[in-house]
C-alpha cells in the first residue's frame, strides 16, 4: 500500500512540476527528536541554493548533504524535480544508519527558461508516518536573468 501511495505522489509531482514554478503545499510529517522519535529526521548542510544572476544557456551545479540524526533507518525512494534538472542521489536500496551521510547532486541547464525561479527538488523517503503516509522533504535552488 505504501508503494501505491508513493506512485500517486509521484504521478501528481509529476504533473505539478511540468511548469516549475508551481507552489505546491506538500504534506512533510513532523520532525521528532529524541529517543523516541517515530520518524526518521534527515537534517540538511543547506536546504536552499542561490545561483543568483545567470545568462540563458548557463548550466549550474550543486549538492545537498544530509545526514540521518534519528535512530531510525532511512531509505530513499525518488528524488524528482523539473526536467531542467539532472538529478543524481543514493539508491533506493542504501540504508541510511543514524550518524550516516548521503548526497544528492543537481544539475540545473537554464537553456529552455526565461525568466527567475525558486526551483524544488522533492525527496520521497520509503519511510513511512504513523499512517502509512510517504514522508516527504523538499530542498531547493533559485537563480535570476
Amino acid at each position: 500500500m505504501k508503494y501505491f501511495y508513493a506512485i500517486s505522489y509521484l504521478a501528481l509531482v509529476s504533473l505539478c512540476l511540468g511548469a516549475c514554478n508551481v507552489q505546491k503545499n506538500i504534506n512533510v510529517a513532523p520532525e521528532k527528536t529524541g529517543k523516541d522519535a517515530l520518524t526518521p529526521v534527515l537534517e540538511w548542510d543547506k536546504k536552499m541554493v542561490e545561483f543568483g544572476k545567470i545568462q540563458k544557456g548557463d548550466i549550474r551545479k550543486t549538492e545537498y548533504t544530509f545526514t540521518n540524526t534519528s535512530n531510525i533507518p532511512v531509505q530513499l525512494e525518488i528524488v524528482t524535480t523539473c526536467h531542467c534538472t539532472t538529478l543524481e542521489y543514493p539508491s533506493p536500496t542504501k540504508v541510511f544508519k543514524k550518524g550516516e551521510s548521503g548526497t544528492i547532486y543537481a544539475s540545473f541547464d537554464s537553456s529552455e527558461k526565461e525568466k527567475s525561479e525558486k526551483i524544488d527538488i522533492t525527496i520521497i523517503l520509503q519511510n513511512t508516518d504513523a499512517k502509512g503516509y510517504p514522508i516527504i522533504d523538499e530542498v531547493f535552488f533559485s537563480y535570476e536573468f
